[in-house]
């Protein structure tokens, strides 16, 4: 205790210090504005120790966290300031911590104040504990009178102008906390009431202060809420959690958000949604009803929507909550709300009741907010929160429905219908936003249309991949859930096409869905290559349909085809599934579905109207059959090879494909949706890319310089082998799609490489390892590859005039020269030797002669030029 009173001398200490230092800077200032002629002179007979007259009564009440600029009717009033540019703008972006500080300034006396009289009901209580002069009875009895005579003496001094607003509020506050502290010395010291008596007392004091803040200012309301929603935990007792609880903290909620439905405060709306939101979550945590906390946060989450606007039904208007513009206090905080109740059921509900209150919620948000347009962002939470139940429901080890949907069962049982349940809540949700959608204005009801569409298709797509139903219930029928919602999309599509007039972002949207669900149902029953096929069939039908239609929204379908074609090339089935464990039929046909089904698809739109959708899905199409025509070309090359490939292959390949994910990255970061996302996946790629060829051309894999046991020989015929794959065509690769000047060398460096290693092939056979030596043969065949690269880039300098070419082919053929006098001549003997020297004298000649040849037309050129 002295401590704590020790605490409470050097706080009031240090702010009365602070304010003296404020003071003195604030009479400078003062002094400052008279000399210019601003501040208006003081009447020196004015006694300085004459208080200024309170406001009336009628004025708002200021205090720390009061909005100044709002009356309180809500009505904004104009404040007009002299010679201070920019005042309202300041005053708008100060926290509540900065008007905080100006107020206790002026003010400080009176929190000291409070703490000082709860300190005395404290003490009184000590003081009859130690002396033993009262019974307990008496003691809590003349605490209960403190806090009456204190609470008694706030309201009396409250209607009197002379009182002020503050010293009512700090007597009223004062009385309630020395009563809450009574009732806890009732129960915990002396054992004269029960839990559930004490809970009631302390309850119902907590909704007196938040009551009593509505005459005499938000601090008394905070107050109400702070205690009352810290009660049940300081009550303690052991047992389960009370689900009962869960309803007290609504009506606490509840409470707060009435108060400032009328007083607008703003901040006491976030403490009334925190407190007890966050209690809930605890209790929650804590074990406590599941279906109890389902029901109070959509309960909250409701009352959220409407009475911080100060309606009974949600009617707002302005900016939404992910908008640009910055959004009303009140949209914000009924965003929080409604995020705390979407996802606290995603991961804190075990049972059924988590989807129902996720469908119930995004129900909520659909019909009953229909005449709040500035609430409809609050429309994602439920398309996020039910598929992460789900995926919650498998991470967690299996909750009890996905444990209950997977239990074996004898074979007379009924099909278990938990994922047709979950799946029939999204439905029925997502058939409310589409409704929400047909009562929206003309230029407002695609979002809701697509939002009714999503949420049915992501939580098939997380039932499929987390549960995987098929395995349950067989895939027949779970392919018959995905057709059914296919039918649905289609109804809804035919509906759009004749409401819209065959064109509108509806019918795109319905249809791009019908088609991805009829794709997911195929995929739920046909084989790899099988799905890969009808995947590309109805890409090719849904550009068909769009170029006879003109329905732009079909470019989304087109996106995400393409997209699947490309997942089922690299992963699923993947690589190796194309390069071994497919038969030549399948594998014929999967890959040709794969290249001529977007081929096809872009030639049906290419003449097509350039909408933002269209354009979005075209450009997917493109990188995607771009990137897939190099990666099918390297699994060409693997098959066509007799022998299974060596690591450096492997690498290579893999290297290849990351080559071309980068390159799809990059090019669809022009796309605004997930550019950061994309801007990163492609550095991840390139990174991985690098490491892979580093590995196969340097260290640990290379087949010549390379170590135990990655070193592998080389798969295939002269030339014809698996260094295409490890080395020439990632170069080809890196040369044509890199922009930067750096990676195209070293494409052109891996080519060089390729070269080198494709003539240790003609000359060592499969193994390539530096220990067995370099043949003289070999020797000369490396001087005449440089000579013949010298001669291509000369020639090639010749035919476009490139003089960085021309200056490539002399200094290869300076290359071969030196390597001819300084190595070969050393290593060669004989016959050999004059051969060789003779052979080279004349390349030497014949390509100095074809040098001046560039040289002069490139003169030419020059000399012609305007």
């Amino acid at each position: 205790m002295d401590l704590f009173l020790t605490l409470i001398s050097v706080a009031a200490l240090w702010i009365a210090l602070s304010s003296r230092t404020r003071i003195k800077k604030l009479e400078r200032e003062l002094v400052t504005l008279r000399a210019q002629g601003i501040a208006p002179e003081v009447d020196a007979t004015a006694s300085p120790d004459m208080p200024d007259a309170p406001a009336a009564e009628t004025s708002p009440q200021k205090g720390p966290w009061v909005d100044t600029s709002r009356s309180e009717g809500g009505k904004t009033e104009s404040v007009t300031t002299t010679n201070v540019p920019d005042a309202g703008a300041k005053a708008a972006r100060q926290s509540a911590f900065a008007r905080l500080r100006p107020w206790l300034r002026d003010n400080w006396i009176y929190p000291v104040a409070g703490a000082a009289l709860v300190l005395s009901g404290v003490f009184l209580v000590q003081y009859a504990v130690e002396t033993g002069k009262l019974t307990p009875l008496t003691q809590i009895v003349l605490a209960l009178v403190l806090a009456a005579g204190l609470v008694t003496a706030g309201e009396w001094l409250r209607p009197r102008p002379v009182a002020g607003p503050v010293l009512p509020a700090t007597l009223t506050g004062a009385g309630l906390v020395i009563a809450m502290a009574a009732v806890l010395a009732a129960l915990h010291l002396y054992a004269m009431i029960g839990p559930a008596t004490a809970l009631a007392c302390l309850a119902l004091l907590s909704f007196a202060a938040i009551g009593l803040g509505w005459l005499y200012g938000p601090m008394l309301s905070a107050l109400g809420l702070v205690a009352g929603t810290a009660v049940p935990f300081i009550l303690g007792g052991g047992g389960p959690p009370p689900p009962a609880l869960f309803g007290y903290f609504a009506l606490l909620a509840f409470a707060g958000l009435g108060i400032d439905a009328k007083r607008r405060w703003g901040w006491v709306t976030w403490l009334a949604l925190a407190g007890p939101l966050g209690a809930m979550v605890i209790w929650r945590v804590a074990g406590a009803d599941e279906l109890g906390f389902a029901l109070a946060v959509i309960i909250v989450a409701g009352a959220a929507m409407t009475l911080p606007f100060g309606y009974i039904a949600p009617m707002v208007q302005g900016p939404r909550a992910l908008g640009r513009v910055r959004p009303a206090q009140g949209v914000r905080a009924s965003f929080a709300a409604s995020a705390v109740a979407g996802f606290g059921l995603a991961l804190l509900v075990d049972g059924m009741a988590g989807p129902i209150g996720i469908a119930a919620l995004a129900i909520l948000i659909a019909v009953w907010c229909v005449r709040a347009p500035a609430l409809s962002d609050q429309m994602v939470l439920p398309i996020v929160a039910l598929p992460l139940w789900i995926v919650v429901q498998a991470w967690l080890g299996g909750g009890s429905v996905v444990y209950g949907f997977h239990l074996p069962r004898p074979p007379e049982s009924p099909m278990p219908l938990q994922a047709s349940y979950i799946l029939g809540l999204a439905h029925l949700a997502g058939l409310a936003m589409i409704w929400r959608g047909e009562a929206e204005a003309p230029g407002r009801y695609a979002p809701f249309t697509l939002a009714g569409l999503i949420l049915p298709g992501g939580a098939l797509i997380a039932l499929e991949t987390m549960w995987q139903p098929a395995t349950v219930i067989g895939p027949y029928a779970w392919a018959l859930h995905a057709m059914v919602a296919a039918g649905l999309a289609t109804m809804l599509a035919l509906r759009y096409g004749a409401r819209d007039k065959g064109h509108g972002p509806r019918l795109g949207a319905a249809a791009a869905a019908a088609f991805a669900l009829v794709a997911l149902g195929l995929m739920l029953m046909l084989g790899q290559a099988a799905l890969t096929v009808a995947l590309a069939v109805l890409m090719v039908a849904a550009a068909a349909m769009d170029r006879r239609f003109d329905i732009p929204g079909l470019g989304a379908f087109l996106g995400l085809a393409s997209l699947a074609l490309g997942w089922r090339l690299v992963l699923d089935p993947g690589l190796s599934w194309h390069m071994e464990d497919a038969g030549t039929g399948a594998f014929l046909a999967a890959v040709t579905a794969t290249l001529a089904g977007p081929f096809l698809a872009l030639w049906m739109i290419q003449r097509l109207s350039d909408v933002a959708v269209r354009r979005e899905g075209r450009l997917l199409v493109e990188t995607g059959l771009m990137g897939s025509v190099a990666i099918c070309t390297g699994i060409l090359i693997a098959r066509l090879l007799p022998d299974q490939i060596g690591a450096h292959a492997q690498l290579g390949l893999q290297a290849s494909v990351l080559i071309a994910l980068t390159w799809v990255q990059i090019r669809r970061a022009a796309l605004p949706l997930l550019r950061r996302v994309r801007i990163a996946l492609a550095w991840v790629f390139a990174l991985l890319a690098a490491t892979a060829l580093v590995s196969a051309a340097v260290f640990p894999a290379s087949p010549v310089i390379g170590v135990w046991p990655f070193v592998e020989p080389v798969a295939g015929w002269p030339v014809v082998n698996d260094l295409l794959l490890a080395y020439l065509l990632p170069a080809i690769l890196l040369v044509a799609l890199s922009t930067p000047p750096y990676l195209r060398i070293a494409g052109w460096g891996l080519g060089a490489l390729w070269g080198a290693t494709a003539i240790r092939h003609l000359w060592q056979g499969p193994d390539l390892r530096m220990i067995n030596g370099i043949a003289q043969g070999e020797l000369y065949a490396y001087t005449f590859a440089l000579l013949l690269a010298g001669a291509v880039a000369l020639a090639w300098a010749l035919r476009t005039g490139r003089a960085d070419l021309r200056k490539l082919g002399v200094g290869l053929a300076g290359l071969a020269a030196a390597k001819a006098f300084l190595i070969d001549a050393s290593e060669l003997d004989g016959l050999l030797r004059v051969g060789a020297f003779l052979g080279l004298g004349l390349t030497l000649a014949g390509l100095a002669w074809l040098n001046g040849w560039v040289v002069a037309r490139e003169g030419g050129r020059q000399t012609s030029a305007p």
